[in-house]
Formats: C-alpha cells, structure tokens, sequence
C-alpha cells in the first residue's frame, strides 16, 4: 500500500476532533482511551468486520489481491483464509457459522472443516457456545441443535444465547413486535409508539437489546430487562442505533450527537458515553463488543477503503493484541 494511503490511514484511525456533543450527553472521563489494531488484508485495500468472540477473534470479509473478497477469521494477531465462506458470526470455541453466496445455504466452519446445516434455504444468524445455531429458512426460523432443526414460532431472530433463548420478533395485529423464545414460550416484549419494534441481539443474563419509534417516529435503542423496557439514550440527537450487548451489561452503539453526526457510542450503568471522545473512528462501523470491552469496527479511513479493527480499552491486555514495534505502532498501517 502506498505510504501516502498509510499516512492517511493513521490520521483518520488515530487523530480525532470530534465538537463534545454536549456536556449533559456524556461523561467525560469515564472511559478509558482505546489503541487501535488492524487486522489487515489478504493483499487488498479493504477488509470488513462482522463479529467477536470473547477470546478477542474476529470474523469478516478481507480483500484480495486479484480484488475478490475472502472469508477470514482474526485470530492471536493472524488472519485465517475461509475462501468463499461468508462469515456471520462465531462462538468461543471458534466455530464459525456463515454461508456461501452460490445459494447451498449455511455452514458450520470448524478447523478447516465446513459442515452444512442441510437446508439450501439457510441463512445462519448466529451461534452460541454450544454451537446451537439459528437461522432464517424459507419455512420460517429455526434452531439447530446437533444437527436437527426446530421450527421457531417466530417472524424474525437475531440472536441466541448460552441457555438457548433466542431474541427475534413476532406478528401481532396492526404491528411487530420484539420477542424473546424460550423452551417453548414466546414472551411479547411490546411496542411504544406506531406498534412497532424489534431486537437485535441478547446476552446470557437474558437481556435484550433493540428499537422503538420515538413519538417523532425516529428509532430509539431500547434494553429490555427484568420485563421492562428502557430508553438507552441519545447523545443528544434523535435516534440511537444498538449494535451488540455483553454480559456485563455494557451496550455498543451508534448515536446522533446534537451536530447531527452518528457516534459510536457505549452504554454503561444507565449512562451512554460518546466513544468519539476515547478515541473511536466516527467514520465506519462499530460491529460488536465482547466481556473485555474490546470493539470490532469497519473504519473508512480513507475514501474507497474500510478496514478491519479491533479497539483495545488501554486498560486490557489481551493475548490477541500484537505488541507495539519499537516505534509504539499497534497498527500494521501505521508502521509502514
């Protein structure tokens, strides 16, 4: 990559002047900054994140040098090639679920071994650490346990976690919303305005995180714990977008500040922090959160490029995380 793309991509990763978006919305100083690590390419430009483990492995889709996209999965600082797999997600025991783009459905990946869930029509969601899987089918939502699948009476799933609940969502008359199944019962989570709603994942305490409309019709992040639902917050704008939940309870997010931008941003103990203002690039996506606080990203560090990343609170030492170079870089683009 040429030096000139370098330099650029360690400014944008790495230099931030974000406006504080307003001394109410945020706490500042109750955040930890973070270092950034890219997890690189297969020769590309671009890579793309889609999920974390609790081991700190990432799972995405890295470019090429011929300019075709690879499956990958990020793992003790190198990048393993899937080939054609298309990763959604892994659990920690670094199963990796996923399909392919020829139409034969979803599969398992597991130490160079693909197995297939046996349905053409599967588009796997997400696995959990008993490698139980849930998915979308032609016939509806199912759940796969030991290779069998079981219907779900459910519109919509999103996640499934280590007791087998799974988070989706459900018709109901005039509207949608927000579900949690469990050993055979579904649990209507409600609505707020315009009857409408839906989750985007849960952790293992059984919290689940997703959106309401706002009575201004905008998306609202909502958690729903203890059989209630709470309004996350914004940063001081009008909508906030959940991205991931961990079992501390801690929340990975995109929120519209009062400058009308979209932050990453993180939930923590009834307070939404802009991570803008600890170091993260506004620029991308933030794409999952593990127990550690570690944050896998997409950033557009430059135009026509994203790359990989994953964001270490300084407070953490991972195992995964490459050692600095004797130039302080943890960044492989920011050491050429």
């Amino acid at each position: 990559m040429p030096s000139i793309l370098a330099t650029a991509l360690l400014a944008a990763a790495l230099t931030a002047a974000p406006t504080l978006a307003s001394p109410a919305a945020v706490a500042p100083g109750a955040l930890a900054s973070y270092r950034v690590v890219d997890l690189g390419t297969f020769g590309g430009d671009s890579s793309y994140a889609t999920a974390m483990n609790d081991r700190g492995d990432v799972v995405g889709r890295a470019q090429a040098a011929d300019g075709t996209f690879r499956g990958f999965l990020w793992r003790d600082g190198r990048m393993i090639d899937l080939g054609a797999f298309n990763p959604i997600d892994v659990n920690d025991h670094g199963q990796v679920v996923g399909g392919h783009g020829d139409g034969s459905g979803g599969y398992v990946w597991h130490r160079g071994v693909l197995r297939s869930l046996g349905d053409p029509s599967a588009l796997p969601v997400a696995i959990n650490d008993r490698g139980q899987v849930v998915s979308r089918t032609a016939e509806g939502p199912v759940l796969w346990t030991n290779g069998r699948a079981r219907p779900l009476p459910l519109a919509e799933v999103s996640d499934v976690n280590e007791h087998g609940q799974v988070s989706g969502g459900m018709h109901v008359p005039g509207g949608y919303h927000a579900a949690l199944w469990h050993r055979n019962r579904v649990t209507d989570l409600g609505a707020g305005p315009f009857n409408r709603s839906n989750t985007y994942a849960l952790n293992d305490h059984g919290w689940l995180i997703g959106w309401q409309f706002s009575a201004m019709q905008f998306p609202r992040g909502i958690l729903w714990r203890h059989g209630r639902a709470l309004d996350v917050g914004t940063l001081g704008g009008s909508f906030t977008e959940l991205r991931a939940i961990n079992n501390r309870g801690e929340i990975l997010a995109t929120s519209q500040a009062t400058d009308g931008s979209a932050r990453p941003a993180l939930w923590r103990r009834g307070v939404l922090h802009d991570l803008s203002l600890a170091g993260v690039s506004t620029a991308g996506t933030v794409v999952d959160l593990d127990d550690h606080g570690r944050i896998a990203a997409s950033i557009r560090p430059v135009w026509g490029v994203s790359r990989a990343v994953v964001y270490h609170p300084r407070s953490f030492e991972g195992s995964a995380a490459p050692r600095p170079t004797a130039s302080g870089c943890t960044a492989r683009w920011a050491c050429r």
